[in-house]
């Protein structure tokens, strides 16, 4: 079960399922990712690292087309779900970085 699954739809956007990587940036440390899914206000990331509700990072999910620009946002780790040594993040995205 995924945290997207796991968690009632109450959003006012719906959640694009993309599949896609992404890097995260915490103060010194910067580690390769899995962007789940991406919705208006938020992602589902996954990855073998070991975060905390309240942590803030920066994200960025490049573009493969040229018709879409990539991510560059800050985000807020909100909810948090563990699978065989796999987490999964529920994030808010806080702020669009340019």
């Amino acid at each position: 079960m995924s945290l997207a699954n796991a968690y009632d739809e109450k959003r006012d956007f719906i959640r694009m399922r993309v599949e896609s990587p992404l890097t995260l940036t915490m103060d010194s440390r910067t580690f390769e990712c899995i962007c789940v899914d991406l919705s208006g206000t938020g992602m589902c990331i996954e990855t073998k690292e070991q975060l905390s509700i309240g942590d803030e990072a920066n994200a960025f999910l490049p573009s493969y087309q040229n018709q879409f620009a990539p991510l560059n946002a800050r985000i807020r780790i909100n909810r948090i779900m563990e699978e065989t040594s796999t987490f999964y993040y529920g994030a808010e995205i806080i702020e669009l970085l340019g």
